[in-house]
């Protein structure tokens, strides 16, 4: 029994296969903030973070002291504060007192100057008092922002890829702890030919294919300006439709990268079934006149289950499909009604006839 399934025209988008690769957005290689040594680190190779997860501990213990210290100058900065509110405030009543007997033959103009003087005195070394608080605080904040960049975190979510300190180690500030990638903020990079670049634009549908087979949708985030002298290309960012995988891909992985180089055209299209290779060359059978036809095909791009012939058969030719690894040129078959339900691709059954074959329908297609 054999099955028969028509060559169809049909809309194809005309691409050429670029590679491309998976790539991370955020990979960074978190470093250590203070000169010190690391008292703790949690993290291995391999480890899961969450953004403000602790990756490691320095020693901080003379920062600790810096910061007491700082937190004792700021109270006792605020207390010659209030001391010199007070005077002020008693100064400035002082002078109130003298300005209120004007009219009374008990004032004294020099009294009245001397707690004028008194009181801009006061005024002032509450503005003194105010500025050592100001700096107080200062050194308080910075002495907490050091004592803080003891404890080195997760800048994002991400997986430790590599760890360049260990515990015990010195280390100094910029001095790399860990390398911390993103797994799940990923594109996919691609070094496009200049000429095939004015076909992409940001927003732009591309369609990829992983090695396994799996299709990915994915849009054109970005288009490289710079082109490479040595290649003529230029990088291609897509942003890939994750949720649709199986399985998140790694980072590095290949992929096919269908770039389009054509508008859509019309173009036969075979089943993939009818393919079949022959000292390399791909040939399908025909059924012209009740016979078996052998002919050579050259195949384009892949369009689900079908595949564009750019040369060998015709729209509406009917090629088989299943039990044609047995058939032989020129031998006969009659091709059945197709069946009510099931089929492939609308492919009816065919019985290969009995009867031997002609002579000249021994040689085989090899």
């Amino acid at each position: 029994m054999v099955a028969t399934d028509k060559v169809t025209a049909e809309a194809v988008d005309q691409t050429a296969p670029t590679i491309g690769r998976f790539v991370t957005l955020f990979e960074a290689v978190v470093p250590a903030l203070l000169a010190s040594h690391v008292t703790e680190i949690p993290v291995n190779i391999g480890d899961r973070l969450a953004e403000g997860d602790i990756i490691a501990v320095l020693d901080t213990e003379r920062l600790r002291w810096q910061v007491q210290q700082s937190k004792a100058s700021l109270a006792q900065s605020e207390a010659g504060l209030a001391v010199a509110r007070a005077r002020a405030e008693l100064a400035q009543r002082r002078l109130e007192r003298a300005e209120g007997l004007r009219e009374s033959t008990a004032f004294s103009q020099a009294q009245r100057d001397d707690a004028r003087g008194e009181a801009d005195i006061a005024a002032a070394q509450v503005q003194v008092a105010q500025a050592a608080v100001e700096e107080a605080k200062a050194r308080l904040d910075t002495a907490a922002d050091d004592y803080a960049r003891g404890t080195v975190v997760a800048p994002f979510d991400g997986v430790v890829e590599e760890r360049h300190a260990d515990l015990g180690e010195a280390v100094q500030p910029g001095g790399p702890v860990v390398t911390l990638v993103s797994e799940k903020a990923l594109e996919i990079e691609a070094d496009v030919p200049s000429l095939r670049v004015a076909a992409l634009s940001p927003g732009a549908p591309i369609g990829v294919t992983r090695a396994s087979g799996e299709t990915i949708t994915t849009t054109v985030r970005a288009v490289g300006t710079v082109e490479n002298p040595r290649t003529r290309t230029r990088r291609v960012r897509l942003v890939p439709e994750l949720g649709e995988l199986t399985n998140i891909p790694p980072i590095g992985e290949g992929v096919t990268v269908h770039v389009p180089i054509s508008d859509t055209a019309i173009l036969p299209t075979i089943h993939k079934d009818a393919i079949l290779q022959r000292r390399g060359i791909s040939v399908v059978y025909v059924v012209v006149d009740g016979k078996a036809e052998v002919r050579p095909v050259q195949l384009g791009d892949a369009v689900g289950e079908r595949f564009v012939v750019l040369s060998g058969v015709q729209p509406g030719d009917v090629t088989v499909v299943r039990g044609n690894e047995r058939l032989l040129p020129g031998q006969e078959v009659a091709v059945a009604p197709p069946p009510a339900e099931g089929g492939k691709d609308g492919a009816s059954d065919a019985v290969a006839k009995a009867a031997a074959p002609s002579d000249g329908a021994k040689e085989t297609a090899q």
